[in-house]
């Protein structure tokens, strides 16, 4: 089923994750609003959290994610500047209190992160707002996936949701998801097995994967973006800069446009093409009027513009109407009817 509400029909979803690029400061945040804005993408998404719901005390974690807050003059306008800027706003909640906040606030969808999959706090805030959400697959077991799923279904059963297969390895120490590693024909089983829309979060750093994981199935691709390379910051290793995520997306488009053509048609150009390749049938000697076609005074040689050979035997056994040249090409006219 595909994602209502978010336009999803009949072309690529694309998603911009932000992330935590910004590291708590706001204006770098609506920087990366309005960068994305000029990408062609359709949303982008935050990763939100209160420490104090997301980290115990003692753990580093906390602190840091304390320095990245938002008050929530400041969720609002995130939201506000994404909309004025024609993009959706995917709120990824780390705090099960922020879910209900966005919801008043605007967001126009929810993400369950990957952290958060076997999370029932989060999953039943998300599934409680009635929003479009997505449920993010990287780090999952198949049990995991089946246990939000059931979790899902049994709070909403018209729940309006999709899954985003991935992978994370680099809190392990890799960079990025190699492109062997990516594992796309799990999309076809996920959607296969639940009936629902799959999209691709791209760990990856390459700008073709969005394009290569629309022509495996995603409906929808996630992908980080960065104000610059110099800057380092979350995930930098696999974030594009915003010429290099236009290009990205655009050739993703290209491709999801490509997949939705089901019928055989002459591309453009093709015409010229069959003409200069294809070939056409041509005497093989002088052939003197009154005389019968045959297999021995006829060929197939380019160009094609004359009969094409496929119209060889509606013409063997038939006579010439004039003398015809050796290697010429075989016209009507020159057949007796």
């Amino acid at each position: 089923m595909i994602i209502k509400n978010l336009n999803t029909a009949n072309q690529l979803y694309f998603v911009i994750e932000e992330a935590q690029f910004n590291l708590g400061n706001f204006s770098k945040a609506i920087q990366m609003i309005e960068l994305a804005a000029k990408t062609g993408a359709d949303a982008i998404e935050f990763q939100l959290a209160y420490a104090k719901d997301f980290y115990i005390n003692s753990e580093a974690g906390f602190n840091t994610y304390k320095s990245r807050e938002f008050s929530d003059e400041q969720l609002k306008a995130l939201v506000n500047t994404a909309h004025q800027n024609n993009l959706h706003f995917v709120a990824t909640c780390l705090s099960y209190k922020l879910v209900g906040k966005m919801e008043i606030f605007g967001a126009d969808a929810f993400c369950i992160n990957a952290s958060d999959i076997n999370n029932p706090s989060i999953v039943d805030e998300v599934v409680q707002t009635k929003h479009p959400f997505f449920v993010s697959l990287p780090l999952a077991t198949t049990a995991e996936i089946n246990w939000v799923y059931e979790r899902i279904i049994k709070n909403d059963p018209d729940a309006n949701f999709a899954f985003l297969h991935g992978q994370h390895p680099m809190a392990s120490g890799s960079e990025f998801v190699n492109v062997e590693d990516t594992s796309l024909g799990v999309m076809k089983t996920v959607a296969q097995q639940y009936n629902k829309t799959v999209g691709f979060i791209d760990h990856t750093p390459m700008v073709t994967m969005p394009a290569i994981a629309t022509s495996a199935g995603a409906q929808i691709v996630t992908k980080h973006l960065n104000l610059s390379h110099l800057i380092k910051g979350p995930d930098h290793q696999i974030c594009l800069n915003s010429e290099e995520m236009a290009e990205a997306i655009s050739l993703a488009r290209k491709v999801f446009n490509s997949l939705q053509v089901s019928k055989k048609e002459l591309a453009k150009g093709e015409d010229l093409d069959r003409s200069v390749m294809r070939r056409s049938i041509v005497t093989t000697r002088v052939i003197k009027k009154g005389e019968f076609f045959s297999m021995e005074n006829l060929e197939f040689k380019r160009p094609g513009t004359g009969i094409p050979p496929n119209e060889i035997d509606n013409i063997l056994g038939r006579t010439a109407s004039k003398d015809i040249t050796t290697d010429c090409l075989l016209e009507p006219n020159m057949i007796s009817h």
